[in-house]
Formats: structure tokens, sequence, C-alpha cells
């Protein structure tokens, strides 16, 4: 294997692209493939035509980086050549265009290779390149694999000015080298057949990014366009943790820190990059351009640091595949915004891998618009079983390693000698300052979801606790800075259940179950209350008092529960209950003291419906004439009664069911 690697900052495109490719020549005289990387703000047709020149009869791949990887470090704006001798391989290429149907563009790409599967002593693997430009490029990687079989893809996106925001449509703008051809719609795939006598190959991947939030589902989105979760608006969970003061800028530059871990997957690896907002319809936008509607997501936040360990954990993982041997070719693709994040750092990430495989390790690579790779490590498990085949990542570092058997020939540029001492300049400080204050802000983040969830806890123990009318009241109140809720009248029904047998049988039972035996006629006669309309005020030991907007749905929900407890009792329960219901005007007040409140209902309707229960025969249902004639249909049966009650000069005439 004749491995070569060059890399130019000249000017001038001619030269540069002269000066890489002798570079890379005197590793590899006669190349069996070539593949470059250029600036985004290059002259490409001026440096595509000089690599037609310079590398005249060579299978060429390659485009438009935002930044480019070589032994020599991170550089921009520069010309990065890699030239590969594969001794006893075999090297195919396909491309076309991928605008319109990536799907499309997968499966022509794959049929025109016209190889065949691989022969069982060759490890296959793709370099598959394309254009930045739809986001559904997992639908082609799929279509490559139905064609060809789980072969395992490297690569990623060509990237354009990335720098100017991906709203802005110029990272989009990108440049892909088809051999002969520019083009800005291209897909290449150079399908390798190593033998795997003379070839190890491994992958590794990973990112670095941070847990700050809850596991949430999407509830509401319409593709790749996220509107909620968990129910709350999506630009509201990223408010909580950006403000709204921002302008525009600021929160598509900012969201880009905040992406989401797709939970079930893979070890939780693969991401989805926030791409753009609406704030006409509070939505955002993520990649890989996906149905995303049920999709259990958690919110991860990005730092320096944790770019720098994912790169560490990546190399980790090749490494370990490769079984502790070094490669003699270290391919590295990854994200602009991982380059981005690491600013003056860039340098970083390939420090963290040259401390994983050495510092002279073969690297070559460059900061893409996304990232193909596949999910395993192995080469054997990226060709076969449940995690074959590649995907399509993004802020992510991808990594395929390859050692040649029999050793390797390799040129590349020599790394810039470091400078003496560590330094104590204004850089070197302010970088110190901005890894300190990420570090504060990403705990401060992950303190303020821990503190959000352990309220969120704490506020839906209150809710059960607490009627429901009530809870909402205090919400709306609260929200508007007011902490007092209004003595109110109200006009409706009234409802007692009381439980008869209960105190008998509490005498004669444990506690637990004394407990269970009542939670089995008030569960389902709770349900029933708030089916009909009705709110649960509280419950005074065996009994349930509830309130309800009109006369008619109490005596509907009177009527279910008491069929309810007869269903029981006919189940061997020893139990019945008595039930009254009444209508009429009462006050819905704050009785208590400031330390100790209740919002409840006090008047002469609810005392009469009390004393309508205290007078109900065990079974029934005892109601006042007013809630009776509304709800005649529900009780065909019924005994008119007169009753004598406390605290009434007149008698009152009730209706008891039968």
């Amino acid at each position: 294997m004749k491995i070569g690697i060059g890399v130019s900052l000249l000017k001038n495109e001619g030269a540069a692209v002269r000066d890489a490719v002798a570079q890379a020549r005197r590793g590899v005289r006669k190349p069996d493939l070539a593949l470059v990387f250029g600036g985004i703000r290059r002259q490409h047709k001026e440096l595509h035509a000089a690599l037609r020149r310079e590398l005249k009869g060579v299978p060429l791949l390659g485009g438009s980086s935002y930044a480019e990887i070589t032994a020599a470090g991170v550089s921009k704006d520069s010309v990065a050549v890699l030239l590969l001798g594969l001794d006893g391989a075999r090297v195919s290429m396909a491309a076309n265009s991928c605008k319109e149907d990536p799907e499309q563009a997968g499966a022509d790409l794959a049929r025109s290779l016209c190889g065949g599967p691989s022969t069982g002593d060759a490890r296959r693997l793709g370099l598959l390149f394309t254009a930045f430009d739809t986001g559904n490029e997992q639908n082609m990687l799929r279509s490559i694999s139905e064609c060809l079989g789980p072969v395992p893809l490297f690569g990623g996106l060509f990237c354009g000015d990335y720098d100017a925001g991906l709203s802005s449509g110029e990272a989009r703008r990108n440049w892909q080298y088809d051999g002969p051809k520019l083009s800005r719609t291209t897909t290449q795939l150079a399908l390798l057949d190593l033998p795997k006598d003379r070839y190890d190959v491994a992958f590794g991947f990973s990112h670095g990014w941070q847990p700050v939030g809850p596991v949430m589902t999407v509830t509401r989105a319409t593709g790749n366009r996220i509107f909620e979760l968990d129910g709350m608006p999506v630009m509201d969970v990223y408010r909580q943790r950006l403000g709204d003061e921002g302008d525009g800028k600021f929160f598509e530059l900012m969201i880009q820190r905040y992406g989401f871990q797709t939970e079930g997957d893979v070890g939780g690896q693969r991401l989805k990059l926030p791409i753009g907002f609406d704030r006409a319809t509070g939505s955002i936008d993520v990649i890989p351009v996906e149905g995303v509607a049920g999709t259990r997501l958690r919110l991860i936040q990005s730092s320096r640091r944790g770019t720098v360990r994912g790169a560490k954990e990546a190399a980790e993982h090749c490494a370990k595949a490769l079984g502790g041997r070094r490669p003699d070719l270290l391919l590295i693709v990854s994200c602009c915004t991982r380059n981005l994040i690491l600013n003056s750092r860039m340098e970083s990430e390939c420090e963290a891998i040259r401390g994983v495989f050495g510092d002279d390790v073969p690297m070559f690579g460059y900061y893409s618009g996304g990232e193909l790779f596949p999910m395993a490590s192995s080469w054997e498990r990226a060709a076969d079983g449940p995690e074959a085949g590649s995907r399509y990542h993004v802020t992510t570092i991808g990594m395929l390693a390859i050692a040649a058997r029999r050793g390797a020939k390799v040129v590349q540029p020599k790394r810039p000698k470091a400078r003496a001492g560590k330094g104590t300049g204004p850089a070197i400080t302010s970088d110190e300052t901005l890894d300190t204050a990420e570090a504060i802000l990403s705990n401060l983040s992950r303190k303020a979801v821990k503190d959000a969830e352990r309220l969120k806890s704490q506020t839906e123990v209150i809710r059960r606790y607490t009627p429901h009318q009530v809870f909402s009241r205090v919400g709306e109140n609260a929200a508007k800075g007011v902490y007092e809720l209004a003595d109110a009248e109200f006009n409706g029904a009234f409802l007692f259940m009381d439980v008869k047998g209960f105190t008998a049988y509490s005498e004669h039972h444990k506690p637990a179950e004394v407990v269970a035996a009542v939670n089995r006629i008030f569960d389902p006669c709770v349900q029933a209350i708030y089916a009909c309309g009705g709110d649960v005020d509280k419950f005074i030991g065996d009994c349930v008092f509830a309130a309800f907007p009109t006369p008619r749905s109490a005596a509907e929900a009177a009527k279910r529960m008491g069929a309810i407890v007869a269903a029981q009792a006919a189940g061997g329960s020893p139990f019945s209950v008595r039930i009254g219901v009444n209508a009429g005007r009462a006050v819905r007040a704050n009785v208590g003291s400031a330390e100790r409140r209740e919002y409840t209902f006090i008047g002469d309707a609810v005392n009469l419906t009390q004393r309508l229960e205290a007078n109900c025969e065990p079974g029934g249902v005892l109601m006042s004439e007013a809630v009776y004639e509304s709800a005649k249909d529900l009780f065909p049966s019924v005994e008119r009664r007169v009753l004598t009650v406390k605290n009434r000069a007149e008698p009152v005439t009730a209706y008891q069911s039968n």
C-alpha cells in the first residue's frame, strides 16, 4: 500500500494544486485513486482545472470543504490531496446527480457499479461523497444498501459557506470534483475491494455532546419540522435556556449549540441538528430529514471540551476494533459545527486523535456539511448483522482506519514544531476563560433541567391532591402574578357519596387492606365523576364530595356510581353506598388561615346535599326535586319522600331511586 498526502496554502490555484500534488506524488507515483478537498473560498473552477492537468488519468473524487485535515494540522482555504496506491485492491467509481431524488441517485450509483457482490476474500467498503442539499441522504444510503448489500460506506457532504448560516443558503453552494467534471449536485462513490489477507479495516465515531434535558416525545411535527415536545411549544424549550431577547441571528447560531439525541437508536448516538427556526409558526427544522412525529428526543449541549472528548472516544472505538494495530491511513470526517465550536482551538480534535494513535499517524480528512459512516466499529459488524450499513450523521466525528498487513509506504506533511512553553498570552487566557464559561453554563443548564424536573414532579403530586378546577385556576393566577384565589359565586349541583359498611370492615382488617378496599370503590367512581364533567372537591374519610356544572350531569354521575358499587356487591363486596344530590347556589371561598387553606364550597345547597345523603337508603340515590326534574329519564322508578332535615323549617321533597 502506498500513501501520499500533500497540502498547500498558496494563493494561486494552479500553484497550490501543483504544490500539493507534488508532495503527494513523492509517496505514490502511479495512484489508483485521488481524494481532494479544497477550502470553500477557493476559486474552484480554476482549482478543478488544475487538478485535471496534474492528475490526468487518475480517478478523482473530492470537493469543497469547511476546513482540511492532514498530519500538518487543520487548515482553512487550503488544497489537500490524498493519493492511494492500493496493492491488490479493486477500485470501481460511479457518480451522478442527486439534487432531485437522493434515493434514486443511490440506486443509480449502485446499479452502475457492475462488479456485483464482493468475493468472500475481500473487505468491501465505499467512499461516498455528495452535495449538501436535501438533508435526505439517509434515503440514498438505504437505496445503495438495497442494491449492493450492507456495504460499509464512509464519507460526507461537501460544504459551502457555513459561516453565513444554514438559513442563508450559502452552506448549500458547494462544489464536487466528479473526475473531469465540476458540479454542484453530484454524488460520488468509490467502491474498494480490499483483500482480507492484506488489509484490516475499522471505523469509529462519537460526538461528545452532553445531555441537558429530559427525554421528550415529539407530540406535534410535520416531516422534520418540530412544533411541540411533550405538548410544550418547541421554541419554549429553547427559551428556557436562551431567553427570548436575542435577534434572529443569535437564535440561529445558538440553537445549533443545543441539538437532540435520538433515544432508542444504537448506543443513543444519532443526533439531530436544528438548522433553522420560524418565529411565525413557532417551529424548528432538524436534519437528517426524517419524519420525527412520535420520536423520543433528548436535548443535548455542545462545548469545546465535549467536542475534543468526542474525537478521543471515536479514535478509541476505532483503535479497539483494529485490535490495537496502528493504522497506515486514518480518514476523518468531522462536522462544520464542531470546527465552529472549537474556533481558535481547531487543532484540538487532531491532538486528541494523536493521543490515541501516536504523533505521526497518517491523517487525511475534512470538516463537512454532514457525515456518512457505519454505526459499528469493526468491518465485520458493519458489513453484516443488526448494525450493518451506514447512517447519515450530524455534529459527529467519524473515522476510517486502514492497516496494510504487509506494511505501507507513507509520505505526508510534517507537523509544525510546537512553540516552546505553554504560553500565557491573552489568547490563551481568553480560551481558558471561554472553556470555564462553557462548563459553568453547561452545569447551570443541567441544574435548570433538574430543577424543572423536580418542580414538574412536585406539581404532578400537587395536582393529584388538588381539585382540578382549583389547580387550573392557581396556574392561571400564578402566571399573572396573582397568588390569591378570589371568592366566587357558584350555581350548579353537588354530590355526596358515603360508603356503607366501611366502619365495621375497618375494625377487622389491616390498614393496608382497608385502604385498598375503599380505593376499589373510589377509583371507578371518581372516573365517573370526571367523565360526567364534575370535579372532586374533597374526600372525607369514606365519603366523596363533588361539584358539577348542571343538575343533570350530577344525576348521571350518581347513577353510574350506584351501578358500579352494585356490580361490586354482586361480586362479593361487603359495601354499599348512599348518594345525595342537590342543586343550588353556593360560594366558593378561601377557608382556613394564612398557613393552611382550602378553596371550597360553602352554603345551604351544600349542607342540604349532605343531609340528603344521610337520609338516603343504602344502595340508592336521593335527589332534590330540582335534580330529579332535570333527569327523570335516567331514573324511571323512584319513590317520592318528604323529609324534615336539620336547620330547615319547611319539609324537603326528595326522590329516592329504587
